[in-house]
């Protein structure tokens, strides 16, 4: 369909359709944004303690780490990404925590909990009921379809570690021509005939029914892994963290935040600022309808990773209508130059959002909970942007200057040629600049200390009975005034008698003494005459984010930057890609650093949002980056005899309103969920929006100021040694 009426009339019915299914939703498959599954902090949940059964000894600590890791996948396979899973090794149970469905109209804990499916031990047995493997020692269980000419074959691939390949391997060998049963418990699940002797730890069940059969199987299997049954011994009703107020403040606030961005865009680029506005609600439809339709738990920093989403969807507007600008200063009428604006800039979009899209994808292999869901986000807003951020947007404006009212040059933002600014010879100030802000980071964490929240360190949990309506947020406040200590503060309700509870969690392996007990409880009684707080219980827990986790936390920004290098060093080979990429990793580590820094002298403490923090601004900061190169890269092709010195001047100050319009606009976007966050005292916003709004600051600065910086003094230097190998020189003769 080629631009004009009828493609305006498709784009608009498009975005009028997508409005409806966000509103309304299709049935109970398809659930619009109203039907989203909230997060404990905004609307409550579940909590669930499950005990091991059939054991005559106390459950190990590997034993229960290996169990909580099974319920943490049970719970990614539902999507469920906001929950607490912590291990209580004194008393051998496991603790589970995790919010309601979507629609739940009853609350009724017990059919909650069966949401996680059945906690029963998997094993593998003989006709005889003999036990020949524990699902313990099962790796995987995986779907897969076998297309062979015509027919379609649907399995279930298994695969062992290495003590359960050596006993799956003794066991099928005795069994060939029998059936090798598959239970959960005292539950049969499937029933394969044993082919042949099976060795290498691999297998396959075959002759499924069809791929949702072996999918629920795989499953199930997956699931059964566990070192022992598991039962619930008790559950309770928990009571959001933070409550609805602050979900409407966070849907206040990004609406204010669209509205804003809107009204600079259109100020700034007249109608390419129309236009990306109008694509931007279709953007934000599509983000949403990502999360509800899969089911995917939306807590409120999630809300602001949408928030923080619609700054960065602007950058790929912003980056097209700097291009059309730069045209139509060259004299190019106004369809030619929204075509080649667009031509000129898919390269630093595609860029940008492939290295970001690169982030999301490691942590979706390596994140768990949170982390997973952020990556999830993360990725299908940068396959958004790409395919409707850019395409769409093209089309629509292509379609409005079709009329002539809107061909007129004056709807367009014709940029100014501007006096390059001479950032190589600065270069000095930038290094002061950058050195002051590393070591002022260094003296303020040996000065105020690093703290670990209880995701990392597990910590103290102290439940009291109370007796009138008790303020979570002035309770938090007030315990952390007197312990220093990261505080959690949720109401919990038991099923059975209707009583309210109140339970601190402290976060540190530090003991607590009776006057610290004592304290606490003062702390918590200070806050209102009628509370009248008594502890009935104390224990305590290890941390719901392992070793495990926190590894591959570690993991996935290394990965990050690993294979960001490679990319910038592959696509930018015309700048002599090695130095382009390791130029970029130094400008991205003293963006994580920034990061780091923030949170510690902020008193943040360190969990799974400081590696959500991390990677968003490697992946922000590395767009940045790349839309610098890119235009060094289109500079040199025009000019080879330039200077690098010259390059790296004049394509840093050709991109500097880019770079500093895109930081605004993300900027304002953060601030304005910062500012709601200080004002109406929601600590978990605050935690993840204050120290990315430095990271957003460090970023475009790093971008502009370091990056492009030291490549011009790498390419320099080697540029000096080339002089001096190839220089002719005078010497004395030898003979």
């Amino acid at each position: 369909m080629k631009p004009g009426k009828k493609m305006l009339a498709a784009i608009f019915i498009t975005i009028a359709v997508f409005i409806y299914i966000a509103v309304f939703g299709i049935g109970s498959a398809v659930k619009g944004v109203f039907d989203m599954r909230y997060g404990i902090d905004i609307r409550g949940g579940v909590e669930a303690v499950f005990e091991p059964q059939g054991l005559n000894r106390k459950p190990t600590a590997k034993e229960l780490e290996s169990a909580r890791e099974v319920i943490e996948t049970r719970l990614d396979n539902q999507n469920i990404s906001d929950r607490e899973v912590t291990v209580d090794k004194t008393a051998g149970y496991i603790i589970v925590q995790f919010p309601w469905k979507s629609g739940e109209t009853s609350f009724k804990p017990e059919d909650a909990i069966a949401e996680l499916g059945e906690m029963a031990e998997l094993t593998f047995q003989d006709p005889n009921g003999k036990v020949l493997i524990q699902g313990k020692d099962v790796e995987s269980a995986t779907p897969e379809t076998n297309v062979s000419g015509v027919t379609r074959e649907f399995l279930v691939s298994l695969k062992f570690n290495s003590k359960g390949a050596k006993e799956f391997e003794d066991a099928t060998g005795k069994l060939i021509g029998q059936r090798m049963s598959i239970y959960m418990d005292k539950n049969l699940i499937s029933s394969p005939t044993v082919e042949t002797k099976i060795s290498g730890g691999q297998a396959v069940i075959t002759n499924l029914a069809s791929y949702d059969e072996a999918k629920e199987l795989a499953a199930k299997i997956n699931a059964g892994a566990l070192p022992f049954s598991l039962e619930t011994t008790n559950f309770l009703t928990i009571s959001p963290t933070l409550g609805s107020n602050a979900l409407n403040i966070m849907v206040a606030a990004g609406i204010i935040a669209f509205f804003v961005v809107c009204t600079f865009m259109i100020i700034m680029y007249k109608l390419p600022g129309i236009a990306a506005c109008i694509i931007l609600v279709l953007q934000m439809l599509l983000q949403m309808l990502a999360i509800s339709i899969p089911q995917y738990t939306l807590t409120l920093p999630g809300i602001a990773g949408i928030i923080l989403t619609l700054g960065m969807a602007v950058d790929a507007n912003i980056i097209i209508s700097e291009r059309i600008s730069d045209e139509l200063r060259k004299g190019m009428p106004v369809r030619g130059a929204i075509v080649y604006g667009y031509k000129h800039a898919f390269s630093s979009v595609l860029d940008g959002n492939v290295t970001t899209a690169i982030v999301a994808v490691i942590l979706m292999i390596f994140g768990s909970g949170s982390m997973l869901s952020f990556g999830y986000t993360l990725l299908i807003g940068m396959i958004v942007n790409i395919l409707v951020g850019v395409t769409l947007s093209k089309h629509l404006l292509l379609s409005l200057v079709e009329y002539d009212k809107w061909r007129d040059r004056k709807w367009f933002r014709i940029r100014k040629e501007k006096k390059t600014i001479p950032f190589y010879q600065k270069k000095y100030i930038f290094a002061i600049i950058s050195g002051v802000i590393i070591l002022s980071g260094i003296i303020g964490c040996f000065a105020k200390g690093v703290k670990l929240d209880t995701q990392f360190t597990g910590g103290a949990v102290l439940t009291y009975s109370v007796s009138g309506s008790a303020d979570t947020g002035k309770i938090q406040e007030s315990i952390q005034k007197e312990t220093n200590r990261p505080v959690t503060v949720q109401i919990k309700e038991e099923n059975l008698t209707g009583l309210k509870r109140l339970s601190v969690t402290l976060a540190g392996n530090a003991g607590m003494s009776p006057d610290d007990q004592k304290a606490i409880t003062n702390a918590i009684n200070g806050t209102s005459d009628k509370l009248n707080a008594k502890l009935s219980q104390t224990f305590v827990v290890e941390p719901y984010i392992g070793a495990k986790a926190l590894k591959n936390a570690g993991l996935a920004i290394v990965l990050s930057s690993a294979f960001i290098l490679v990319y910038v060093w592959i696509r930018f080979s015309a700048l002599s890609g090695l130095p382009a990429g390791v130029t970029a990793l130094i400008a991205l580590i003293h963006d994580a650093f920034v990061v780091f820094f923030a949170f510690v002298l902020f008193g943040i403490p360190l969990n799974d949002a400081f590696v959500a923090v991390v990677l968003t601004v490697i992946g922000y900061s590395m767009n940045d980056t790349i839309v610098i190169y890119d235009r060094i890269r289109e500079n040199r092709k025009k000019s080879v005899k330039t200077s690098v010195v010259e390059l790296v001047n004049e394509s840093t100050t050709q991109t500097l309103g880019r770079s500093i319009n895109t930081s605004s606009t993300t900027g304002i976007c953060v601030l304005i969920i910062l500012i709601a966050s200080l004002v109406f005292h929601i600590d978990s916003i605050m935690e993840f929006s204050l120290p990315m709004f430095f990271g957003i600051v460090t970023g475009c600065y790093s971008s502009i100021c370091v990056a492009g910086t030291l490549w011009a003094m790498w390419e320099k230097r080697k540029e000096k040694e080339t002089d001096n190998i190839s220089a002719p020189s005078l010497a004395k003769n030898r003979k």
